[in-house]
């Protein structure tokens, strides 16, 4: 072989290449992943699918609201657009999260309306398969089970899917005002 060649050289380079690769997957043995936002409120520890949340930001400066229950924090500015930032915490269970400033605000996307959803952590991405589904039920706060849609189970660790549409849809959350 000429190893002067340019194409003679990327020629060996392939055939190094194809002779030591493992091939893709075959179609039986491919699994569909499930990726979701970790995220904490009070002592549970919830995902929600990264479908469902359109962005996750600091919290931003907020205007309070007047008349409005305790768990809606305010509006934000955020790039020249209007967003109501809510407290999850107090809204789920009744007892507002102390440091708001240290908690992170996931904004979601409901019927064309952005929500920011201040949680007091946020753990960042997982990445689940079919196989990682649990028929456990979810050991969650009383408040928060109407809206976990199933488990995954990864290891020791528990991961209820927390539904952010249903939050949404839920009578409580549509009536804001005192």
């Amino acid at each position: 072989m000429n190893t002067n060649n340019p194409f003679d050289l990327l020629l060996d380079l392939e055939r190094r290449t194809l002779k030591c690769s493992v091939g893709l997957p075959m179609l039986g043995e491919a699994q569909e992943e499930w990726v979701g936002v970790g995220f904490r409120v009070g002592d549970s520890k919830l995902i929600a699918a990264m479908s469902d949340v359109k962005e996750i930001l600091d919290v931003p400066e907020f205007t309070q609201v007047p008349g409005v229950k305790s768990w809606i924090v305010g509006v934000a500015n955020v790039r020249g657009s209007l967003l109501p930032i809510l407290d999850m915490k107090g809204f789920l269970l009744g007892d507002e999260t102390k440091q708001r400033h240290k908690g992170r605000v996931i904004v979601i996307d409901y019927m064309g309306f952005n929500t920011g959803l201040i949680v007091e952590e946020v753990y960042g991405l997982r990445h689940f398969r079919e196989a990682d589904t649990s028929n456990d039920i979810a050991e969650v706060h009383e408040n928060i089970s109407p809206f976990i849609e199933s488990v995954f189970k990864q290891e020791d660790e528990s991961w209820p899917v927390f539904s952010f549409n249903v939050m949404a849809q839920d009578e409580r959350f549509l009536h804001a005002a005192l």
